[in-house]
């Protein structure tokens, strides 16, 4: 589970596209597991790629490294906070 205050530090020093692109990705993620939906990664992520690109104006393959490259950075602060 990703930790609030850990999501929040690193989403604030992100740039702008990448930080709108990184929310706007979480909150369809959070809409389809409220839906109900089986959780299957590949179709979600191509579902959530395909709307971020066609909202950012950037490819799906762009947005989904944007959202990846920000979990990264979410599970590096983590790790690095739990090792305290």
């Amino acid at each position: 589970m990703m930790d609030k205050d850990a999501v929040q530090q690193v989403v604030e020093t992100l740039p702008e596209l990448d930080r709108d692109v990184y929310t706007f990705m979480q909150e369809k993620y959070d809409e389809l597991e409220q839906a109900g939906e089986k959780y299957d990664v590949a179709a979600n992520d191509t579902y959530v790629e395909k709307k971020a690109a066609e909202n950012f104006s950037v490819s799906e393959e762009e947005a989904g490294t944007i959202f990846a490259r920000t979990e990264s950075q979410i599970r590096r602060l983590q790790e690095e906070r739990a090792s305290r």
